[in-house]
Formats: structure tokens, C-alpha cells, sequence
């Protein structure tokens, strides 16, 4: 298959090959072997870099290689540097979970359009390492549904992962709402919290929640 165009299958090491051109990647990572995580794993991909208008990787994927240099023992400084330092073209070969990216019934099947942001996709952004903070978010639950998708959770393969925001859909609650973002942990659900829990029982969790949901996130 074509690195340039193949999609990624989940279970499945995939190679792909992304024009950086002059936006940067446009990745943040978390992880590494200096880390409870072990793995390199991509936590946002931001709209105005290269992955994203690529449109291939998403937030969970691991990153196995970069342009011939392995990545599945590296530290969380190293990977930063060999993924700052790539030329134009970049050769990734990545690893998707298939039991990460269930897309559970928390929306509607829709066509998604994606909202630009402004000063994303100059290159790596280190998870961590810029001020996060807390903030509540109450959707009301419509015909569209909550409108967002999640990945991560205890005992996934690559280790005890918070419940983050993989995607926010053109329609729904959490769109309407404006304040939810890709790549948001969601730390508690009506003041339940998700700390230690498992991908599926976060998703009976938001399922669960009728009317209104008062969501705190880590942003």
C-alpha cells in the first residue's frame, strides 16, 4: 500500500508518509519509556498542522518509528527531539488498538466538519508542560446526542490512561456548547469520577447521564 495515501487499520502496524511542509507536524505526545505509559502515544493532533489535514492519525495511535528511528524504547525528551528535527517528509510507522476506537453510540453518524484554530501546528507541543486547568461544562443532552467521542482508560494496552475527548462532532450538545475540545481529560461526569475507570464503563457512565451533564475537564 501507498504510505502517502493507505489508511491505518486498527490492530495493524501501518506506515504512512506526511508532507510536513512548513506547518509542523502538528503533534502532541504523551508517554514514553522514562514513564508509567512506556509507549510514545499521540494525545492531540492539532488542526492546523500537517497530521491533521493528513487526517490519518488520531489521538491514542502509538508512534513506533520516525524515519527509521525507533521509537518503542525511547524516553519522552528523545522522541520530542527526533519528531522536532524530521525534514519535509515524514515516515511514521504507527500502531492503532482496535478495542481503543469503538465509536460508541454517545452521538449520531453525520458528516464532520472541523473548526480551525488559530497558532496550532507549529510543530510538537509537550503534554504536561504548559498550564492546564480545570474547568465545568453542563451539555444538555438533545436529539443529536452528547455529540463527542472518548478513548483511553484503565487497562489499556498501553497502560492506565485518563478518559480523553477524541472527538467533537459538527453536531450535538458538546458542539453547540463550543467549550469542549479534542484532547480534553474528562475527570468527572455529574461529579462521578473517572478516575481508574475502564473505557467501557466511562462510556456507560456518559450513556447513563440524562438531561443535563455536568462534565469537569482538564484542559
Amino acid at each position: 500500500m501507498d504510505p502517502r495515501t493507505c489508511p491505518i487499520i486498527p490492530g495493524r502496524i501501518t506506515v504512512i508518509d506526511i508532507e510536513k511542509g512548513k506547518t509542523g507536524l502538528g503533534l502532541s505526545i504523551v508517554g514514553g519509556s522514562d514513564t508509567l505509559l512506556g509507549a510514545i502515544i499521540i494525545h492531540e493532533v492539532y488542526e492546523e498542522g500537517a497530521a491533521a489535514k493528513d487526517s490519518r492519525l488520531w489521538a491514542g495511535d502509538q508512534i513506533l518509528e520516525v524515519n527509521g528511528e525507533d521509537l518503542r524504547n525511547a524516553t519522552h525528551d528523545h522522541a520530542i527531539n527526533v519528531l522536532r528535527q524530521t525534514p519535509s517528509r515524514v515516515r511514521l510507522i504507527v500502531f492503532r488498538d482496535e478495542n481503543q476506537y469503538k465509536e460508541e453510540d454517545l452521538y449520531d453518524v453525520f458528516s464532520v466538519e472541523l473548526e480551525k484554530r488559530i497558532g496550532k501546528g507549529l510543530g510538537l507541543s509537550i503534554v504536561g508542560r504548559s498550564p492546564t486547568q480545570y474547568k465545568t461544562i453542563e451539555l444538555e443532552r438533545g436529539p443529536d446526542g452528547l455529540g463527542f467521542s472518548i478513548v483511553g482508560g484503565h487497562g489499556s494496552p498501553h497502560g492506565d490512561l485518563p478518559i480523553y475527548v477524541k472527538t467533537v462532532f459538527a453536531k450535538g450538545a458538546a458542539a453547540e456548547d463550543g467549550r469542549l475540545k479534542r484532547g480534553d481529560q474528562i475527570v468527572a461526569v455529574n461529579n462521578e469520577p473517572l478516575e481508574g475507570v475502564t473505557h467501557e464503563e466511562a462510556v456507560s457512565i456518559l450513556k447513563k447521564s440524562k438531561g443535563k451533564i455536568v462534565l469537569t475537564v482538564l484542559t
